[in-house]
């Protein structure tokens, strides 16, 4: 089950975008993806291009200000942030968390290649 809050989906949303567009724009440059180099370069892409897209999805899309609310019978003041996280995570961590598990799993799994 995915956890998320808020925008938390975002975070989904800029990998499937930037797996999208890689895996549509690799085949037209007629690499041979059984080899090291043309595997990380693809793997390289997307993490890079899913880091981006999540960093500016969240400067765009999630507020940093803080809200205050005034209850009306105490007179208190009741400060609230965007709180959007996947998995208990904020948006704006998962971008280097994106560049560091995707260049993890690229190199990780390009090593069984020729």
């Amino acid at each position: 089950m995915i956890i998320w809050r808020g925008k938390g989906l975002l975070v989904i949303a800029s990998v499937l975008v930037a797996a999208v567009i890689t895996t549509s724009f690799f085949p037209l440059l007629n690499l041979d993806m059984t080899y090291k180099i043309p595997y990380r370069i693809q793997g390289i892409t997307t993490t890079l291009l899913a880091a981006l897209l999540n960093y500016l999805l969240t400067k765009k899309f999630i507020s940093t200000k803080v809200r205050v609310f005034i209850d009306e019978e105490t007179g208190e003041r009741i400060p609230i942030k965007d709180g959007s996280h996947l998995f208990f995570i904020p948006n704006r961590y998962w971008t280097w968390m994106i560049v560091i598990i995707g260049l993890l799993l690229t190199f990780v799994s390009s090593s069984l290649l020729k």
